[in-house]
């Protein structure tokens, strides 16, 4: 009996031996298994994320807008729908179709600027936008006068490239119309050599110190309040607390000197490029009997007679881009002769005009109004450029140029009840006291001209539209 109860003893106990091996080598497996499964679920969310980033930088990729590109393609860009308005626009539009595609036309020029704002210099932005603003808004006058051309048909519309030419109204300076074509046959080899020296001297000396300038401004930026600068004027007299330093107040001085000198630089720039365009049709008369086609000769003598008449009339007899701002003696001697008339048709006709043709019965009350309004489209359009070049908005262009817009008003207002009116012509001692009254009004209200400049260049800008939009779009859609 010992003897069995021993043996069975052994045999239970390598049975429980072999079970716990059993046991054993299943908990191996079974951990192995969960190794094995732990990489492979590793290995997909591996293989999904990348997947996911390579759908997302294809989704990117696929849905950038505006597309990025690069400084002289978006140059191209900026002027192909000028050149599509000038090839559509030939002659007179007078289906409905046809007109419709150039206000589009007309829309997407003004809108590229603004798609593609904060991608690209801002200096380099600003000019672009200068650019296809001006086109716009040339474009928006031509198919004014277009509809008014097909409404009355005394009214005569050139194509929109030949209203181009005259780009400024009132700037041509002939002193005699009647002998217009006197003035531009006297123009001789001499003369042009004289204008061309005298503007490349002008251009060389306006270089020089627009760079000093430029420089010296970019490495000096002053410190300027985020608040504005009227703002800051109607805090001062509250509590008397200064509105504006000493040196900022200079540094904006210096920036609209730059600017001045910009507008003045590129007008010697262009007579210099029209100088040279004009040497070859002054000195290279058509030999009539080379022309077998006497069709075409006439044609071309035309053509080239038309050309030499433009280029005489704005190197010779055409008012520069800008005159002499800092010696405005008024609102309307500064706004209508001394600054730059680059835009002054457009807010005449979009602004001025309608506002006056509205009130005819009351025909004061219109003239006040269409200035006010003027200014204040010229305000909005500043905004315009403010936002499109540098990221940046306020109303301190609104606030100027309606501050000029009241001050305008009322400047006539006291020139008529005074008997001096805008035909009046002025001693030299009445423009010197006009000069001191004015000037000083104009310098102490130049900050809230130029400050939103400064703050868009050396100051770091607040405003990304594009941004902002694409996050609303994207909380609108999860709600």
């Amino acid at each position: 009996m010992p003897s069995l109860s021993l043996s069975s003893a052994c045999t239970k106990t390598t049975q429980l031996q072999k079970g716990k091996r059993r046991l054993t080598d299943l908990a191996l497996d079974c951990l192995r298994l969960d190794i094995v499964n732990s990489q492979e679920t590793n290995n997909k969310n591996k293989n999904n994320k990348s997947n996911d980033n390579l759908n997302q930088r294809k989704m990117s990729r696929t849905y950038e807008f505006p597309p990025t590109l690069n400084p002289i393609a978006y140059t191209i860009v900026i002027h192909v729908p000028f050149f599509a308005f000038i090839l559509l626009s030939l002659k007179p539009v007078t289906s409905k179709p046809l007109t419709f595609i150039l206000c589009i036309i007309t829309v997407v020029q003004a809108l590229i600027p603004f798609i593609y704002h904060g991608k690209y210099d801002p200096l380099m932005h600003f000019n672009t936008a200068v650019f296809a603003t001006f086109y716009s808004f040339k474009m928006m006058i031509w198919l004014k006068k277009n509809y008014q051309s097909s409404v009355n048909s005394k009214v005569k519309v050139p194509s929109f490239i030949g209203s181009l030419c005259n780009w400024r109204l009132k700037s041509v300076t002939i002193p005699d119309e009647s002998k217009y074509q006197k003035y531009i046959d006297s123009i001789k080899f001499s003369d042009l050599n004289r204008k061309m020296i005298n503007n490349t001297i002008k251009l060389i000396i306006k270089s020089l110190l627009l760079e000093l300038l430029s420089e010296y401004l970019k490495n000096n930026e002053p410190i300027i309040s985020k608040r504005s600068y009227g703002l800051r004027v109607l805090d001062y007299l509250r509590t008397g607390h200064p509105f504006i330093e000493t040196y900022t107040f200079f540094f904006c001085i210096l920036y609209i000197i730059r600017a001045i000198l910009f507008f003045s630089q590129s007008w010697n720039v262009y007579c210099i490029i029209y100088g040279i365009i004009l040497r070859p049709l002054l000195s290279n008369d058509i030999d009539k009997n080379k022309d077998k086609n006497r069709k075409q000769r006439e044609e071309s003598t035309s053509l080239k007679k038309i050309i030499k008449e433009w280029l005489i009339l704005s190197i010779f007899y055409t008012k520069p881009l800008i005159g002499h701002p800092y010696f405005s003696t008024s609102p309307r001697d500064l706004w209508s002769n001394q600054w730059h008339q680059l835009y002054n048709q457009f807010f005449q006709e979009f602004g001025y005009l309608p506002i006056r043709n509205y009130f005819k019965h009351n025909e004061t009350l219109g003239h006040v109004l269409g200035i006010c309004c003027s200014f204040m489209i010229s305000g909005l359009f500043h905004e315009y450029l403010a936002i499109v070049s540098f990221s940046y908005f306020s109303i301190d262009y609104i606030t100027f140029f309606l501050f000029h817009g009241i001050l305008y008003v009322l400047w006539e207002i006291v020139g008529n009840i005074l008997g001096r009116g805008k035909d009046f012509k002025d001693s030299f001692g009445i423009k010197v006291f006009k000069f001191s009254l004015f000037m000083p009004i104009a310098i102490f209200i130049l900050p809230l001209f130029v400050e939103p400049y400064i703050k868009g260049l050396y100051i770091e800008s607040h405003l990304n539209i594009y941004t902002n939009l694409t996050k609303w779009w994207s909380n609108w859609k999860t709600i």
